[in-house]
């Protein structure tokens, strides 16, 4: 592959190549291949854009119950004005019951959107941390320009890459569920050498020749998905104190401080990690999910028996309950939607996209330290970016 690091240009859209003659472009084919995440962008002094924007919006789910709704309400008024049968009640039952609909619907949404940010903030911990990392390995290093240190700072910056990468399909894995060590930047050796500790044994092996024989308990994949990024970890601590075997740098760690200052990096990376995951294993309480969907779903349904009995104009009755529909089970509809953000719905984090640009900035402190050919065999050895004669 013969494309340099001045030939492609890094902006907010994407990444865009600067084709020159008979030159490859294999460094951009796995980001084409990747559908881009389109963001969740509004303007907020735009108040008509804001209420008729569709994309991330809960209108298309909501919609059919509003319409519902609105059809039972007509429903019942006709029966009514028509002296067919008179379906409605006094509504003091249910002023009462909207108090007790408000709090679960209000409580839960509060509740979800705090566990919306903190996961935002444990995102926001893990990609500080790869670039602490490897901007800490460089500058510590940066006196030993040999090639067994410039080797070492390239395998360490790999090896934080694909703990990041990783991460990120462990955390989709509940949306995706692909598995996180068949990541296409991971190359087959990589994917050999994880598979050996996964507890879950391939058919073509017997339990006694298997990690699985160790196992406490029946274990699923879902399991296996979390303990791939703590068997990286692994990995990267011992590529960061590798340096200690002799042979590596030629100028070594002045003090021990040093080493440990990149190793925190790490412990720093996990505790977001088993941030994310505790997140992700731990659900909204059932029994608070259950109440709250009855009581919304009772209440807003039989709301049209409620409002047309002392109602005395159809299109006003109609048109409240639309909108009452809408806001009640719109905020129900909010909470699901935040309450897994890691996917491919429009409101989910791109955490891959930002985890991109994080590998992004490896290679430039790479680049920086060690110059292009280190920075560019880096961006070659993320396998997921094969050549153009294999695609």
């Amino acid at each position: 592959v013969d494309l340099k690091m001045s030939e492609v240009t890094f902006q907010g859209e994407g990444i865009r190549n600067r084709k020159g003659n008979g030159q490859s472009h294999a460094s951009l084919i796995h980001a084409e291949k990747r559908e881009v995440k389109r963001a969740v962008t509004y303007s907020d002094s735009n108040h008509l854009s804001v209420i008729c924007q569709a994309h991330g919006s809960v209108w298309p789910s909501v919609f059919p119950y509003c319409l519902l709704n609105t059809l039972i309400a007509l429903a019942v008024w006709m029966l009514k004005d028509k002296d067919i049968i008179d379906l409605t009640f006094k509504p003091l039952g249910h002023k009462f019951m909207a108090m007790m609909v408000s709090f679960l619907l209000i409580g839960r949404a509060q509740i979800i959107y705090s566990r919306f940010m903190e996961a935002r903030a444990h995102l926001s911990n893990a990609y500080k941390s790869c670039r602490e990392l490897i901007q800490h390995m460089a500058v510590l290093t940066m006196e030993d320009k040999s090639e067994g240190a410039k080797q070492w700072r390239q395998n360490v910056a790999y090896r934080t890459i694909l703990l990041l990468r990783v991460t990120m399909a462990a955390i989709e894995f509940k949306s995706s569920g692909k598995k996180p060590w068949e990541v296409p930047e991971m190359n087959e050796e990589e994917r050999k050498e994880i598979a050996k500790v996964m507890l879950l044994a391939d058919k073509d092996e017997t339990t006694e020749e298997h990690v699985s024989r160790w196992a406490h308990g029946c274990r699923e994949l879902s399991d296996e998905a979390y303990r791939a990024p703590i068997v990286l970890a692994y990995d990267l601590r011992r590529e960061i104190l590798i340096t200690r075997l002799g042979g590596v740098l030629e100028k070594p760690f002045r003090h021990v401080n040093e080493e440990l200052k990149m190793l925190d990096m790490v412990t720093a990376f996990l505790k977001a990690f088993h941030g994310l995951k505790k997140l992700i294993t731990t659900p909204f309480p059932f029994p608070l999910v259950q109440m709250a969907r009855t009581f919304l779903f009772f209440w807003v349904f039989t709301l049209p028996f409620a409002l047309c009995s002392n109602a005395k104009e159809l299109p006003g009755v109609l048109l409240s309950i639309f909108f009452i529909t809408y806001g009640f089970v719109g905020l129900e509809y909010v909470s699901m939607e935040l309450d897994d953000p890691f996917g491919d719905d429009p409101n989910d984090f791109d955490d891959l996209g930002m985890a991109e640009m994080v590998f992004e900035d490896i290679y430039i402190t790479l680049y920086k330290l060690d110059g292009e050919t280190s920075a560019q065999q880096l961006r070659q050895r993320i396998s997921g970016y094969v050549d153009d004669e294999k695609v």
